[in-house]
């Protein structure tokens, strides 16, 4: 393959920015000629990560400007090297749209990651959008789903693939459980966790509530940073739940902190093909929100629950907390499920379409 420039706006802590760097560091064991290309090196975890790994990573700006019209210019001229263009989040697939008209001929491909974002509904953004897509010679949806809402949003388009997010199974299979005391947690605590922004949309507030109908035993673990801790932070005081829940922030321990806790969630209001409930799947038991991104994924395996139903959330929290036959079997479900969702799988998809083979 001709070299790849796999182009985001940084690699902070999100689901796609995990992906991105398990894709990189997978494409680099196969000798492929890449570079990853960042629009910011403003909180960029895992470009960093990248870079001690000799992976070869570029950064733009130093400065949070990713909405600035000058990454069309900067990318002009860092692209001309590069023969395929692999786009992910939108400030990334919108620049590189404009810059695409500045550029010798390339073959450009972009990933779609959400059913849903704060553009769809807005007309103005309808028409933006479809122009940003028609750019692209491959759009790539991680579930039918998500391909289904792009298609409503914009209209029919040519030139499309799925191709599902993957993990890096042996890494996680590999890991060792954290030791409990170290966080402060007895044998007897049952401990649950939450790998999500810090957002709205992961509705963190309906785990809290549900914790609030559980006995004391029951602690939360949030792992994840965002502008909604200090809100969420506010009302763990408020509910009296101070002493059970712990905000941990960004962690690089996730599989160890995964192997240690009993259950895992997740409340979002809508998702793609989440990472973290790849990864929480693969090691524990998981109940997630029964919405698009989610639902597909954790039918057949894991728990769903009504979203924003937090009674609802409590009842099948003490399911798998108090029915040890029950947990065991879940668990097993999840575990099985999750192991389809292998990082090669996913390289091996997108090395066919960075050659136009699919």
């Amino acid at each position: 393959m001709k070299k790849l420039a796999i182009v985001n706006h940084n690699l902070g802590s999100g689901g796609a920015e995990k992906l991105i760097y398990d894709i990189a560091l997978e494409l680099k064991k196969r000798d492929v000629n890449f570079s990853v290309i960042l629009l910011t090196s403003h909180n960029c975890i895992y470009g960093k990560k990248l870079l001690e790994k000799g992976v070869d990573v570029i950064y733009l700006s130093h400065r949070w400007d990713i909405y600035s019209p000058k990454n069309i210019f900067r990318l002009i001229k860092v692209l001309k090297g590069y023969d395929v263009i692999h786009t992910h989040i939108y400030s990334a697939q919108l620049w590189t749209a404009f810059s695409s008209y500045f550029l010798p001929a390339k073959r450009y491909i972009t990933t779609e990651h959400n059913t849903s974002n704060n553009r769809r509904g807005k007309k103005i953004f309808r028409y933006l959008d479809r122009w940003m897509y028609s750019r692209y010679d491959e759009i790539v949806s991680i579930t039918d789903k998500t391909e289904s809402a792009l298609k409503e949003w914009i209209g029919e388009y040519k030139n499309r693939s799925i191709i599902q997010n993957g993990i890096n199974v042996r890494y996680y299979f590999g890991s060792s459980p954290l030791e409990r005391e170290k966080l402060g947690y007895k044998k007897e605590d049952i401990l649950l966790c939450q790998i999500a922004r810090l957002n709205r949309v992961k509705k963190h507030e309906t785990t809290l509530r549900a914790l609030k109908e559980l006995p004391d035993r029951y602690k939360v673990l949030f792992l994840g940073e965002g502008e909604e801790r200090e809100n969420l932070e506010k009302l763990t005081k408020e509910l009296g739940l101070d002493s059970r829940v712990n905000f941990l922030g960004y962690r690089s321990d996730i599989a160890n902190i995964l192997k240690m806790v009993d259950i895992s969630l997740l409340t979002s209001e809508y998702e793609g093909l989440p990472i973290s409930s790849l990864e929480s799947m693969l090691l524990t038991p998981f109940i997630g929100s029964d919405v698009p991104g989610i639902s597909d994924l954790v039918k057949d395996s894991g728990l769903l629950f009504d979203f924003d139903n937090h009674i609802d959330l409590k009842n099948k929290i003490l399911e798998l907390g108090e029915n040890k036959n029950f947990y065991e079997k879940i668990k097993g479900s999840c575990h099985e499920k999750a192991k389809l969702f292998s990082i090669e799988n996913t390289v091996d998809r997108y090395m066919r379409v960075y050659e136009g083979i699919e």
